[in-house]
């Protein structure tokens, strides 16, 4: 059995509840209280002293190159496989993976793969079926199946308006929602599409298109790295009020992508000024995926992997230089991924009978301890826990 109690914590669950322990038993949490404590059959237990440090959810990054991305100027640009120290100092304890633009040396079922190494090293890890290109690589030669047959699949990934893949119409987006609709009805769950968004004029037309004919499949699409420009931030406020999900890349920013890119932190509170629902507002880190920029001649002349670290760093922004309320500011990064995904109410918050993914904050809002499924991976810091194969 596994027991630990977190004491003298400010929580945030999201919402704020003040000063209180937190108790774990095995991987969950069995009490929160100014007054909860272990029970005395839980011993020995782990104790980690807050100190009056904001705790919160483990963060959920729903976009992650758990494999590795890149490839675009050779196979020496290949980005490697994430290690788990990565995710962990990051306060990261929830991982989506999936593919980028190479899916000829990478497929789905390294994905999978990849992601059960995560899950046996510590973490919580789902994974979306497909790729860039349309018809989908698939796990089962379905994607219907996928979704029903396969656990750990929630969604499926699809590119468009990017010169990587071939035009992409109404029909085939409709066509693909259906078909994470219909299996993830058999399933049980929302089965999510996963819209990587590129540079190309034609935008989000084509998905319009396709919910004036089928509105119902609104729920299903995010539409990510959409702060990549002021035209692609506009269209995703647009899905969001056909109940579609607007997703600010952590990992993109003016630095990595060019001056059009809007600094993630700036395009979630202007989406919130906006009006957006705050529930439609997504952030994930594109983690260990190659943000490249390419002359006017089709030549990639800069590549850089994004940081999943970047996840934690604009959360930090949007409480100290936006000055949105923690509660507000984590929604994006914790209930509303998990929701989203339906892994709530087990993931997301901080509640009895919740899973324990939970993160301490130091003073300058900073991951300092973090619980994965009960177990202490970073303590005031310091990684607890590293990969199989990590020195």
């Amino acid at each position: 059995m596994n027991a630990a109690i977190i004491r003298n914590a400010v929580v945030y669950a999201p919402e704020p509840l003040g000063r209180a322990n937190i108790v774990i038993i095995n991987d969950k949490i069995a009490a929160i209280g100014p007054h909860a404590e272990l029970p005395d059959w839980a011993s020995p237990a782990v104790e980690v002293d807050a100190r009056g440090r904001m705790t919160t959810p483990g963060l959920i990054d729903a976009h992650v190159h758990i494999t590795g991305g890149g490839g675009e100027a050779g196979f020496h640009t290949q980005v490697p496989p994430l290690p788990l120290s990565v995710p962990v100092s990051g306060g990261v304890t929830t991982i989506g993976g999936l593919l980028g633009t190479d899916g000829v040396t990478r497929h789905v079922d390294n994905v999978l793969a990849k992601a059960c190494s995560l899950e046996e090293e510590g973490l919580s890890t789902f994974i979306m079926t497909g790729g860039y290109p349309l018809p989908s690589p698939t796990l089962t030669g379905s994607i219907q199946r996928d979704f029903a047959c396969v656990h750990k699949v929630r969604g499926v990934k699809a590119a468009i308006a990017d010169h990587r893949v071939a035009p992409v119409d109404a029909r085939q987006i409709a066509a693909l929602a259906t078909d994470a609709r219909v299996g993830g009805m058999l399933r049980g769950i929302v089965g999510m599409v996963v819209l990587h968004v590129g540079a190309a004029s034609e935008g989000l037309s084509h998905v319009f298109e396709a919910l004036d004919r089928c509105p119902y499949l609104g729920r299903h699409i995010i539409v990510t790295h959409i702060n990549r420009s002021p035209a692609a931030f506009a269209q995703a406020e647009d899905l969001t009020r056909r109940n579609g999900f607007m997703d600010v890349s952590s990992g993109l920013t003016p630095a990595t992508l060019g001056p059009d890119c809007i600094k993630p932190s700036h395009a979630l509170a202007r989406a919130l000024r906006d009006g957006v629902r705050p529930e439609q507002i997504l952030m994930s880190s594109d983690g260990y995926g190659s943000a490249a920029r390419y002359d006017d001649h089709g030549n990639v002349d800069g590549l850089v992997a994004s940081d999943l670290h970047t996840l934690a760093a604009e959360f930090r922004d949007l409480v100290r230089q936006e000055g949105l309320p923690p509660e507000v500011a984590l929604l994006p990064v914790t209930r509303n991924p998990a929701r989203a995904f339906s892994l709530h109410p087990a993931k997301g918050e901080l509640t009895p009978g919740a899973d324990a993914d939970i993160l301490v904050w130091d003073e300058d809002l900073r991951p300092h301890s973090l619980f994965a499924r009960g177990e202490l991976l970073l303590r005031e810091g310091e990684v607890l826990r590293k990969g199989t194969f990590e020195e």
